[in-house]
């Protein structure tokens, strides 16, 4: 077994704001890998390619309010999962929020909001022969997130998120979307990690430079960062955040994302 950093191609992480509990876990599994790679500075984004949102200071939502103690009680009744409750009991719920679904929508991974997740171990390949496979072993650091996404009761968050829904929407739209819709945003997400190709089975890797990894597969390789990210969870995880967004995403009536 050996341990490396392998490469990722993850943009800066917007270091604004939380929308649908489930995207904040998803985002964090896969922004977990990011203490993988932290050693290697990130590539620029291609070409033509949207650049993340990026709120510099923090911008209060001016949406109906919801009392402290209610927002409480609602997002407490999500979850009773401790590693959940960590990041639902931080401040700023509605902006963090935001900023999560923001980012998931347009295939950036926000690694910043969701430290809490950070996988613990290293890592690591089996070899055999000249080949090189992702350690199984690996997949099992993010057993815990993926735990915590099947504990998620969607009936309740479907309860928080309209609560919530008014004060989410102006931390949406502050971030630079004044006609934007959170519903739209949050179905793209939803969407997008519906459609990762999950793999089963063993996954070759190659030595990049340095002391890096790429999938040999250039299919694989040419997946965007949450596509990639959520790959190297494993299947059993991976299929756990999938089947999640589907619940959330019925129980929320988002339907398919506009084109």
């Amino acid at each position: 077994m050996e341990s490396e950093r392998p490469r990722t191609s993850i943009r800066p992480p917007s270091p604004a704001p939380l929308v649908l509990v489930v995207l904040a876990i998803v985002a964090a599994a896969a922004g977990g890998l990011y203490w993988y790679f932290r050693s290697a500075a990130p590539p620029p984004p291609p070409p033509g390619a949207a650049a993340p949102v990026v709120a510099e200071a923090p911008t209060p939502a001016t949406g109906p309010a919801v009392d402290a103690a209610t927002e409480r009680s609602l997002v407490e009744a999500i979850s009773a999962n401790p590693l959940l409750r960590k990041i639902l009991g931080a401040p700023e719920l509605a902006r963090r929020w935001a900023v999560v679904v923001e980012n998931l929508a347009n295939d950036v991974v926000p690694r910043k909001q969701l430290e809490p997740f950070a996988p613990a171990g290293s890592f690591a390949v089996v070899r055999r022969g000249a080949t090189a496979f992702i350690d199984p072993q690996s997949y099992h650091r993010y057993d815990a997130v993926g735990d915590a996404v099947a504990s998620v009761n969607v009936d309740a968050l479907a309860i928080a998120y309209a609560a919530l829904r008014p004060a989410l929407e102006t931390a949406y739209r502050v971030l630079g979307y004044p006609d934007g819709s959170i519903d739209k945003a949050a179905a793209r997400a939803l969407h997008r990690i519906q459609l990762v190709p999950v793999r089963d089975g063993e996954i070759a890797v190659v030595e990049g430079a340095g002391t890096t990894w790429a999938y040999a597969d250039p299919a694989l390789e040419r997946l965007g960062d949450v596509d990639r990210q959520i790959l190297r969870m494993g299947p059993r995880n991976g299929r756990i955040l999938q089947e999640k967004a589907r619940e959330i995403s019925k129980a929320l009536g988002l339907g398919a994302p506009e084109r």
